[in-house]
């Protein structure tokens, strides 16, 4: 039996065992559930994931005793899943999941998210011998620049690097910029309903932005990874049907971030007329990336 039919199964199962009012079977098949990886869709496709989210929607709604939503809670924790799937099962926001999380005493913090795998692996990483100016001269080399000819010129190739730091006050136009361009803003929702956090995105196909994007978002948040596949539908690529996207994301809570969001032509006009020379430059600077 290969693996959708298994979640498929388990999925069955679990249903028979909610009609039948035996909650602590539905909280066995929730666990092989995700044991099994039926919760990711990169495993099992967005119809699986949804069918077990629902699983735990209903068994959410229909026991509503105190004890046994801190158990549920406690399990899904346990199993390694993140707060934002629990957020998306549950169809609860965070604020309110976070109180449910304080009133059962449970400590969803420092569990393996994404963004916590991406600074474990950074760490090995330095262990090993990389650093963030290693990269950025592979990153030169592989676009064919000789950084040790930049050097004997007293140009150090990536300095950059350093100047990124001045980018952790969301405030700075270079922000603004980034919203004209690559960058998508967007507010988080949970079953259709918008609670005030926003998600910042920046996603490529070539290799050099796979490089520089997650260095731009980590000055703000160390950044997830998703990934997909894309249908091209260019003629300059025919001999080549999907490309692979590569997205990093970093999530916000209300009134992180200072820009609008949605704003009209005279919005737009008023903000940018209110900038200094200086400012106007970063704005300008962010905004050229989209251009290339």
């Amino acid at each position: 039996m290969n693996r959708l039919d298994t979640c498929r199964s388990l999925v069955e199962e679990a249903m028979r065992c909610l009609e039948n009012g035996d909650k602590e079977c539905v909280m066995r098949k929730i666990e092989e559930l995700i044991k099994a990886d039926c919760h990711n869709g990169y495993a099992v496709g967005s119809e699986i994931v949804s069918r077990v989210r629902e699983l735990v929607h209903e068994l959410w709604l229909r026991n509503k005793d105190h004890g046994f939503r801190c158990g549920l809670l406690t399990l899904l924790r346990d199993l390694g899943l993140t707060k934002r799937w629990a957020r998306d099962a549950l169809r609860v926001g965070g604020r309110k999941l976070d109180r449910w999380l304080i009133k059962c005493g449970i400590n969803w913090e420092g569990k393996a998210t994404r963004g916590n795998l991406v600074k474990e692996i950074e760490d090995l990483l330095r262990r090993l011998g990389w650093s963030e100016t290693w990269m950025c001269e592979e990153l030169w080399r592989f676009v064919g620049v000789d950084v040790d000819e930049f050097r004997r010129h007293g140009i150090e190739p990536c300095a950059w690097l350093e100047g990124l730091e001045s980018l952790r006050d969301l405030r700075k136009p270079y922000w603004f910029g980034l919203r004209a361009s690559d960058l998508v803003i967007r507010y988080i929702r949970y079953n259709g309903e918008i609670n005030g956090e926003i998600e910042l995105a920046l996603g490529t196909t070539n290799s050099v932005d796979a490089v520089f994007f997650p260095t731009l978002l980590k000055t703000v948040k160390t950044p997830s990874p998703k990934i997909w596949l894309k249908r091209i539908a260019s003629p300059m690529v025919k001999y080549i049907l999907r490309s692979i996207v590569l997205s990093f994301y970093v999530d916000l809570g209300p009134n992180e971030l200072p820009w609008p969001i949605e704003l009209s032509a005279d919005e737009l006009k008023r903000v940018l007329d209110g900038f200094t020379d200086e400012e106007l430059s970063m704005f300008l600077a962010a905004k050229s990336m989209g251009m290339g």
